[in-house]
């Protein structure tokens, strides 16, 4: 019988080895009202793709709050999001537009509605801080925390 394809003799093909580089996820986004949301929700849905679904709800509600500081305190029409991945580290990293670092994280006495959001973030991240701005010159300084994940899951 003949046949219109010719066969394949070859080996398999073997899969792609792991990147030994960090997975990174970027978002930019108007500096507006709706960007906390916009933001925690992106956080969220790339932390729960890698598996790390523990991690999904702290880590939207800090990002929230450096989104909100940013739409509050910072300058420019836009800040950048960025997710970095390196198992078992995540780093979640908001850029603006503004010089200004964060003040000094402690929680307010009393009933004060404002003041509390990086004070959320030390309490409840294993770690955060500034960076500089990105390499662009668009933005002035970063903010970011991180937080610890399973071994041996993401990517």
């Amino acid at each position: 019988m003949d046949s219109d394809h010719e066969s394949d003799d070859r080996p398999p093909r073997r899969p792609p080895s792991p990147s030994k580089d960090p997975y990174v996820y970027t978002l930019q986004s108007s500096r507006h009202a709706s960007s906390a949301k916009v933001c925690r929700d992106f956080v969220a849905c790339v932390l729960n793709s890698v598996g790390q679904w523990e991690l999904a709800d702290t880590a939207a509600l800090c990002t929230s709050e450096l989104a909100t500081n940013a739409f509050l305190h910072a300058e420019g029409d836009s800040v950048m999001l960025r997710v970095v991945i390196e198992p078992p580290r995540f780093r979640v990293l908001l850029y603006d537009a503004s010089a200004e670092l964060p003040a000094a994280v402690s929680l307010p006495e009393g009933d004060r509605l404002r003041g509390r959001g990086l004070g959320l973030v030390a309490a409840l991240t294993d770690a955060w801080g500034t960076a500089e701005g990105d390499a662009t010159g668009l933005y002035a300084k970063g903010v970011w925390f991180e937080l610890a994940g399973k071994e041996g899951d993401a990517g």
